[in-house]
Formats: C-alpha cells, structure tokens, sequence
C-alpha cells in the first residue's frame, strides 16, 4: 500500500529520520527537517513547511523538503527555506541491480508533485536534483514538463576513508604546493559549538549574512565548524562547513575584502578535511558551484578549483521554473 505523508503529521518525523539514514546525498541542511530551527531568521519571510514522504507500507522510498513563501514582490515561491527544494530518496528501497525507483512509489511522488503545483499556483519554483544513484529525480521530469529550466552543475566528492597520505597524493602538484604555503603562513582557526555566535559577525561581513541564521543551530550542536585564516594577525579568508558524521559539506568559502594576493584557501578547505576524517565522515563534498560559494563575489576559476583536491565530479541538476512578472 502506498501513501503520502506530510510535515503536519505526528508520524513524519519517524519515518524522515529512517529516509534520511539512507539517502545517499546526506546532506544536513536538508535532512535535519525541522521547522523551528529554520524560523530562528531575522528575515520577516515566512516559510510554510509543504515537506511530505512516499511511504510504501512502513517504509519511506521518497522524500521531499519544500517549503513555500512570498517573495518581496509578493510573488509565491517554492524552494526551501530561502535555498532551492530538493528530493531524497531511500536506497535501501531501490530495486538491484539496476538501482531502479518502483513504479507505484513515482507514480505517486509525481502526482503530489502536481497536486501541491495545482494548490499552490507558484510563480517560481528552485528545485535541486541530487541524481542520488545516478538516476534523474521523478520531480525533475515534472518540471521539465512544465517548461522548466535545467542546469546540470558538478560537484566534487572526495572519499575520506583513505590515509592522509593517499589524501595528499590525489592533489595536483601545484595544489599541494598551494596547500603547504597556507599551511607555513597561514594561522588558521576553527570555530565550533558556543563560539560561533553572532559576534563574528563583524569579522565574515556579509559572506554568511543571509545563512547565518540557517547553519548556527548545527554549528552550536557539533554538526558543523567555521574555519577562519589569518596572515599576520588579519583574516583574509573564512569557510562553512556543516556535517552528520558521514558527509561533510562545503557551505561557503571566501576571501575577505581585505585579502592578500596569495593562495588562502587552499591550506583552510585541506584543515576542513581532516577536521572531518577525524570526526569519521566518510565524504568530503564541495556541493554544487551556487551552493558551495555561496558569496556574491564567486571565487576566480584560475584561483581556486574543487578538482584539484582530486576524488570525483558528481552532476546535480538546477531545475528553475519563473513565471515572469507583467
């Protein structure tokens, strides 16, 4: 028997924390679910939470976090707490070996999918496919259908279940060479728990400003740390990072206004990985290009790239549905 099961209902949290467990994007901001340390922004927007699970008996095989609200314009918007909806899926539900959805379960997503659209009437609609498994989300194909625009973005995904040396040799020559200087000139800090407060404002100007409220609640419980670099005693470069204890994310990484000409960034991203091999996750993800350098200044392509790192580019998939204004 299949069935639909949304936020409002005392079940969904259960059966979230189990889809969670299994979905192999395993990314925080999304997985952690719960309104209330999302409603903490100072913005005035507010977000009504439309989440919802494909359950098929007891077993969640689908999730989806969307959240709908009102943009200044008063245009209706469907995303996710100010960032773009996504889908999750169940991979212990996949049907081997050929990583197939079940039919009845897609048949159902897609038409909640449409049903909440026919509610809702959205003007936009901002929606990340994870491609979790290799295989386009059901959600996307309904997008499409309805005349969205898709951006295939990549993201770097590197293994952390290898030794640091291994680490260090999956670098390019000159990302080694860029990490080493940081590390001989840089001082880099690692901020985490109570210390990441408001205070720090001042020092990451306006980098974090519009997530800052988002990623503070996970920070100060131990799922994610802030990384600042200092070059004789001035911070030139600061990094977000969040976390459940398998994948760690890449939330954000910038020089600051007053930045020196060198590599700054190199040397902090590597700290951050190995801050999250030794709390034992076995990923360390870059996130797609919008969401990983999340400033409004994005960093040069000759200055700093994810796959010099090495591990693996992994395609997500940007999905943009506008209604534009008369």
């Amino acid at each position: 028997m299949h069935a639909v099961i949304e936020a409002s209902d005392s079940s969904f949290f259960q059966y979230w924390d189990k889809l969670c467990a299994n979905d192999p994007a395993q990314n925080l901001i999304y997985m952690q679910q719960r309104s209330e340390s999302q409603n903490t922004n100072d913005s005035v927007t507010e977000f009504t939470d439309r989440s919802f699970l494909v359950m098929v008996a007891e077993e969640p095989v689908f999730g989806c976090s969307l959240t709908m609200h009102l943009d200044e314009q008063g245009r209706k918007c469907i995303g996710y707490f100010g960032r773009e909806a996504s889908s999750h899926v169940n991979q212990a539900t996949m049907r081997a070996p050929s990583n197939n959805f079940r039919p009845e379960a897609i048949r159902l997503l897609q038409k909640h999918i449409n049903q909440l659209i026919e509610e809702i009437q959205p003007d936009s609609i901002d929606y990340l496919d994870p491609v979790s498994c290799g295989v386009m989300s059901p959600v996307t194909q309904v997008l499409l259908e309805k005349g969205a625009v898709l951006i295939v973005q990549q993201a770097q995904v590197i293994g952390l279940s290898i030794s640091k040396r291994d680490l260090q040799r999956s670098m390019t020559k000159s990302c080694r060479g860029m990490v080493e200087w940081g590390r001989r000139n840089l001082e880099l800090e690692i901020v985490s728990g109570d210390r990441f407060d408001a205070s720090l404002g001042e020092q990451v100007g306006e980098i974090y400003a519009c997530d800052w409220a988002t990623y503070e609640a996970p920070i100060k419980n131990g799922n994610g740390f802030l990384i600042q670099a200092l070059y004789k005693g001035e911070l030139v470069s600061n990094g977000l990072f969040v976390h459940n204890n398998k994948t760690c994310h890449l939330i954000s990484a910038d020089k600051t206004s007053s930045s020196i000409d060198r590599p700054v960034l190199h040397a902090l991203i590597w700290e951050a990985m190995l801050q999250s091999k030794d709390m034992h996750c076995s990923q360390f993800d870059f996130g797609s290009s919008s969401v990983a350098f999340s400033s409004a200044r994005p960093l040069p392509e000759d200055e700093f790239s994810a796959s010099c790192f090495g591990g693996e580019s992994h395609a997500r998939l940007r999905v943009t549905l506008d209604r534009k204004l008369s």
